[in-house]
């Protein structure tokens, strides 16, 4: 009898275990559908004019609607200050409309601003969650995006 007890405490326990285990993949499923898609991947990095003025700090905001010459808006649907790497990944709700743009800048060791405007094509939102040009239902391809000493934006 005895044995049998010590067999059966340890099945109790290895079951335990995976119910457990089992029980957080289940519930984790909704969260992982929640996730937002990218709208726009890409990287972002100095032209060669800029490199002797290195290290800089990267930063890439997606807007809302059309630039504008009145200036950037106080508020991005999405932004990120990107690592070494110039990486980065933007998205916006169904909410926020079909068309946007970036701003990319960096800024120098001396601390100066560059920057660069992009328009982006409009975009329709899926029901899977997916960004999509609307022109072509295929998802933007990553963009490239250079800054160059053309424009301050101090």
């Amino acid at each position: 009898m005895r044995r049998f007890l010590g067999k059966f405490s340890f099945l109790s326990a290895i079951l335990l275990v995976a119910g457990f285990i089992l029980f957080t993949y289940v519930i984790s499923k909704p969260l992982r559908g929640a996730e937002k898609h990218g709208l726009v991947y890409g990287t972002i990095r100095p032209a060669a004019e800029l490199r002797p003025d290195a290290p800089f700090v990267r930063y890439v905001a997606l807007h809302k609607g059309k630039p504008s010459s009145s200036g950037v808006p106080e508020f991005a649907v999405d932004d990120v200050q990107t690592t070494d790497d110039g990486e980065f990944e933007l998205t916006a709700e169904e909410g926020d409309g079909t068309l946007f743009y970036l701003l990319a800048r960096i800024e120098t060791a001396r601390i100066e601003r560059y920057c660069e405007t992009i328009s982006l094509p409009p975009m329709a939102y899926r029901d899977d969650g997916t960004w999509v040009e609307a022109a072509t239902d295929a998802p933007l391809q990553p963009l490239r995006i250079a800054v160059d000493k053309g424009t301050r934006c101090d």
